[in-house]
């Protein structure tokens, strides 16, 4: 069931780098104990992943798992259920409600910075996030890449061999045991470990992760969806500066409120890839880092760097699909419904395939809800700040509900 997982519930965080496979039942035992903090001599060699045991690693890994079992019977706490952790706030996500409770207040001020103001406690809770702070843990960073695996309704996600998190979706609750060192790195628990927590719950909760970017202006949102490279981070960085503001330039969220769809961006980094700098200057300042793809880009605070504002969600009022080319050009033409659902096939298809009923109900009624909202297919070419001006004044000036014009004309370069 969570083979998939990795093409959805962490595809849209920090994961798009990292392993996941189905997890053998003593490996679950694995993570239930490195969660606890017991102490183990680990078979394989510093670096080898979860999921790529020699054979004879495998036979000292089953092997050092039935001793560790019984070790474990004694503990009688292999989820750590005994640490108290009293601190506690509550986040509206996307529309859901989470909880997060820890025994440091550094996990609280890296939650705020992932999902913003907390909200009041007697609010219904839909996922609950227990990580705590284990002061005997010594991992630091740099941290390797993330390892996922899944069997049946659990999910382990493993940031390395003392920082841990057991995903029970069953009873929508992650339990999780963090060193000092990456409780203080807030910058790696907003970019991975929060957006990759919530990522797994959206396979259970009325949440869905969908592949684009958004701005809004007055309450009306628009949806930049296309392959990867055409251009979502940088028109929406354009149009913030057109008087839109700023939702998400890679993955909004959807969920249904009194039969209203809404769309939900997370209090995340502007990422840029480095020819941006090219078209925004403010750039120059700051090096290019390796992102958590592999990729060299810019990642960057929208608000302070560029100076725009920031919504966390719009209604649905547009969707433009892109597709991007080298030469100046400005290309719209109006998408009808059955097109645009088209463009969404694989989604739907991910959740045939993985027989998640529920998620796919929900995404099915969420396309259905954005094919109903003004659908157009753009090809853009040439500096974004001229394509999200000439983009800006075409939605302005027209109705452009229910109407088929179809807009030609080059860009300025």
């Amino acid at each position: 069931m969570f083979q998939g997982t990795s093409r959805r519930s962490w595809r849209g965080s920090a994961a798009a780098n990292s392993s996941f496979d189905v997890m053998p039942k003593m490996t679950l035992l694995f993570a239930t104990a490195s969660i606890r903090g017991l102490s183990y001599c680990n078979p394989r060699p510093p670096g080898c992943r979860l999921n790529a045991f020699a054979p004879a690693r495998k036979r000292a890994f089953n092997s050092h798992s039935r001793r560790l079992r019984c070790s474990a019977v004694k503990e009688r706490d292999l989820l750590a259920n005994s640490v108290v952790t009293p601190l506690q706030e509550h986040y509206l996500i996307a529309g859901a409600v989470c909880s997060v409770s820890t025994n440091s207040e550094l996990i609280l001020d890296a939650a705020r910075d992932s999902f913003g103001v907390p909200v009041n406690d007697d609010a219904a809770v839909d996922a609950r996030m227990r990580l705590w702070v284990d002061a005997s843990a010594r991992s630091q960073p740099p941290w390797p890449a993330a390892h996922f695996r899944g069997m049946d309704h659990l999910v382990f996600a493993g940031f390395d061999s003392g920082n841990t998190v057991l995903v029970d979706l069953r009873r929508r609750r992650a339990v999780g045991r963090l060193s000092p060192a990456m409780a203080a790195d807030r910058g790696y628990l907003r970019r991975v470990v929060f957006p990759t927590l919530f990522g797994i719950f959206t396979d259970v909760i009325a949440v869905t992760p969908m592949h684009c970017a958004c701005v809004e202006r007055d309450g009306r949102g628009l949806l930049l969806t296309g392959a990867s490279g055409s251009g979502k981070s940088t028109l929406s960085l354009a149009l913030s500066r057109e008087g839109f503001d700023f939702l998400s330039d890679e993955w909004t969220y959807f969920s249904w409120r009194e039969g209203r769809l809404l769309a939900w961006g997370l209090p995340s980094l502007l990422k840029l890839l480095p020819d941006a700098r090219r078209h925004f200057p403010e750039l120059a300042p700051i090096p290019p880092a390796l992102a958590l793809n592999g990729e060299v880009a810019y990642e960057v605070e929208p608000e302070s760097v560029f100076g725009i504002r920031r919504s966390d969600r719009a209604r649905p009022n547009w969707l433009v699909f892109l597709e991007r080319h080298e030469a100046p050009v400005f290309s719209i033409s109006q998408v009808s419904p059955t097109e645009a659902a088209a463009e969404f096939a694989e989604h739907v298809e991910y959740y045939a395939m993985h027989g998640l009923s529920e998620g796919r109900d929900l995404l099915e009624k969420t396309i259905q809800g954005l094919g109903r909202i003004s659908c157009w297919r753009l090809q853009h070419g040439g500096h974004p700040a001229n394509v999200a001006r000439a983009l800006a004044e075409f939605l302005e000036r027209k109705d452009v509900r229910g109407r088929s014009e179809v807009v030609f004309r080059r860009a300025e370069g």
